[in-house]
């Protein structure tokens, strides 16, 4: 079956197949984590466990939250979606007062006065799911 023998259906002049979701206002957050040497990884994840738990939950805005790990060799990834910028923003503010976000962000190689360093917000021009 090719592409074009699916479904799909006109959505304002483009058309969309089934498999192709709308886009939207959504957020998709990346922050690249470098450890400190004497972090395990076991403590990554318990102090993503506590910064999901006592900061994000129930955040507005919050959609969904991935912690990743590279495939081969070190190193790790927040990948994060949100409703909005503003709601990706307001965390932003909000983390630097936050004792699990200082808890998380403790474990990490970052300079503490660019606290934002490898951080990106990306908007989404299409997606697709199997």
């Amino acid at each position: 079956m090719s592409l074009n023998d699916t479904n799909s259906h006109s959505t304002g002049g483009k058309t969309q197949t089934d498999k192709e979701l709308p886009v939207s206002s959504t957020i998709v957050e990346t922050a690249v984590i470098a450890l400190r040497s004497e972090v395990s990884e076991a403590d990554l994840v318990a102090a993503s466990d506590r910064f999901q738990r006592e900061f994000l939950d129930g955040r507005r805005g919050f959609l969904r939250r991935e912690l990743l790990k590279v495939a081969e060799g070190g190193g790790y990834m927040d990948l994060i979606h949100w409703a909005d910028e503003e709601a990706a923003e307001a965390v932003m503010v909000e983390a630097a007062t936050s004792p699990a976000c200082q808890a998380y962000f403790s474990i990490m190689e970052m300079d503490p006065a660019n606290p934002n360093e490898g951080v990106r917000h990306y908007r989404s021009l299409a997606a697709y799911e199997a």
